[in-house]
């Protein structure tokens, strides 16, 4: 009995911790635009998308929620890729909130802005707070949305992120939020570059593709529409061949470093919103959570393998497509 009431007291503190370390969305009555993991071609070089974007129906001047509770951390004047930005570290998760592109800040925000500026003028400034030392409550306005920075429209990109030993390392934001995505939902794998060539998807059959080498080295054309007005990355894509997973990409984390390297993952002709994703690398990174195709270099094939190409999105939804890879 002592045994079970223990047990029940972890799991009750383990379903606590978790569900205190979740963020209400920072924009209200809103939906996301972009997810995490994203290509971006803006700025001098290309790079990964860090957050999750939020429409802000391209208005400037929408007020800008703090996620939950914690303290001012950094403030972010006039950054080149952020523009105007708040990050906000939460005491009891370890974690740190992050809102960019906004237009102004909140007057308890911009009293201290407003010092710095008028001694540094315009130029990139960084602001660093003591943790703990300016308490922000959740639901709080701290700010308001603009297109300050890379932004080439009004919104809001959100992150959430965590300094370790090791660096600092990005978090998926949808993995944290309480957000429910009630729009439509459609994985698409549209097409498929190999051996120099591109192959159209069959949506209810077997695409035939052809390769050389050993193992089939692709690219393919993926999304998912969030009903008529949002195109994003699948969250997990996985690549099968004859039926041994060989390759697979996770983007639930990125490290700092990795953040202009986004050209391992993503092929020519990538865009905001058009993913080209290698399901191959010869360079290990976060997202990449599986590449193994050492049974091709002892498995006897006359040419001809079973491929499976599977979507997964942040909300449990997942689709197969299946191909058939041929040498030509």
């Amino acid at each position: 009995m002592k045994k079970s009431f223990l047990l029940l007291i972890t799991l009750v503190f383990s379903f606590t911790l978790i569900f205190s370390q979740l963020f209400q969305p920072p924009i209200k009555n809103s939906y996301i635009t972009a997810s995490f993991g994203e290509y971006r071609n803006t700025g001098p070089l290309s790079h990964f998308h860090l957050g999750v974007d939020f429409s802000t129906f391209n208005r400037r001047g929408e007020p800008v929620y703090a996620s939950a509770s914690g303290s001012l951390y950094k403030v972010w004047l006039n950054d080149p890729l952020y523009g105007n930005a708040i990050f906000i570290y939460h005491e009891k998760s370890d974690l740190i909130t992050g809102y960019a592109h906004l237009q102004t800040f909140s007057d308890k925000i911009l009293q201290y802005t407003k010092l710095v500026q008028n001694e540094f003028g315009n130029q990139r400034i960084e602001i660093v707070f003591p943790k703990g030392k300016i308490p922000i409550n959740v639901n709080e306005i701290i700010a308001y949305s603009g297109d300050t920075g890379e932004a080439i429209a009004p919104h809001l990109h959100f992150e959430v992120l965590q300094e370790t030993n090791e660096g600092t390392i990005f978090f998926d934001a949808l993995d944290f939020l309480e957000y429910t995505e009630t729009r439509p939902k459609q994985l698409e794998l549209l097409q498929i570059r190999s051996n120099n060539k591109y192959f159209d998807v069959v949506e209810n059959g077997q695409t035939i593709v052809e390769y050389s080498g050993l193992y089939p080295r692709i690219e393919i054309r993926v999304r998912e529409k969030l009903g008529d007005n949002s195109t994003i990355l699948p969250k997990k894509i996985s690549l099968y061949i004859n039926n041994i997973l060989t390759y697979k990409l996770d983007f639930s984390k990125i490290k700092e470093e990795e953040f202009y390297q986004g050209d391992i993952i993503y092929g020519y002709a990538s865009t905001s919103s058009v993913y080209w994703v290698k399901m191959y690398s010869d360079i290990l990174l976060s997202p990449i959570v599986v590449n193994d195709f050492s049974a091709f270099s002892s498995i006897p094939t006359n040419g001809r393998l079973n491929g499976k190409v599977i979507l997964e999105d942040a909300w449990g939804k997942e689709k197969s497509f299946d191909l058939i890879f041929v040498r030509p």
